[in-house]
């Protein structure tokens, strides 16, 4: 099983300044060249839309490559904070008003409460990976924190798992809370208040944590991109 090859890059929202923004920092620092090609193989094969290979329903299920180990940076988090990684119970939480009541209140509290902030500014290190109790943080340190409080709150850890995304449009890769629910996978997302399940977001899924703390990473020949 091979370990996550990728730096992660969060941008604090999506706009047009923060595209060209965006779009530089792919090219000079991250995987640029790679999702380029994968985004060439989509349009040239003609490759289905995202949504065309899930089950029945609106549960997160994509065809996976390979399974890898956990990114790094979340690696050394979760052995800094081991209680904050433990995915046990439910995979799958009971569909209500009172679930999604709550998932959409932590997920415009959090996005609220904590401002944007880039670990480098604010941990002089490229890829640092915390619970934003200064009150700062990246699109990973928001999908940590909300899970936190989701937990808190009474829901099950296992229903509660982190994902890598790619935007189709920004080209910026991502980090968002996925929730596990009987009527469908629900995303936070630290770029929008609302809260939509996985195929009406605007984002191809590069990887998604299991239950059992691995990583499954999912076949790019997949992603599509506007056109």
């Amino acid at each position: 099983m091979l370990a996550f090859d990728q730096t992660m890059t969060c941008m604090s929202s999506p706009s047009a300044g923060a595209m060209a923004k965006g779009i530089k920092m792919v090219e000079s620092r991250l995987t640029g060249i790679r999702h380029a090609f994968f985004a060439i193989v989509a349009l040239f094969t003609g490759a289905g839309a995202v949504a065309d290979t899930a089950l029945a329903g609106s549960r997160l299920s994509l065809p996976v490559v390979r399974v890898v180990e956990r990114y790094p940076p979340y690696a050394d988090f979760c052995r800094r904070h081991p209680s904050e990684c433990d995915l046990s119970g439910s995979p799958v939480l009971l569909h209500g008003t009172d679930l999604m009541d709550t998932i959409r209140v932590t997920n415009v509290t959090v996005n609220l409460e904590i401002k944007f902030m880039l670990d480098i500014s604010q941990y002089n290190a490229e890829e640092y990976w915390a619970l934003p109790t200064s009150g700062y943080g990246d699109c990973e340190d928001l999908a940590l924190e909300k899970r936190s409080r989701l937990v808190k709150a009474g829901a099950a850890p296992s229903a509660l798992r982190l994902a890598f995304v790619f935007h189709r449009r920004y080209l910026n890769s991502h980090c968002v809370l996925t929730v596990e629910t009987s009527e469908g996978t629900y995303i936070l997302d630290s770029y929008t208040d609302d809260v939509s399940l996985w195929d009406q977001v605007p984002y191809n899924f590069e990887a998604r944590e299991r239950t059992d703390g691995l990583w499954d990473r999912f076949d790019q020949i997949y992603w599509n991109y506007p056109r």
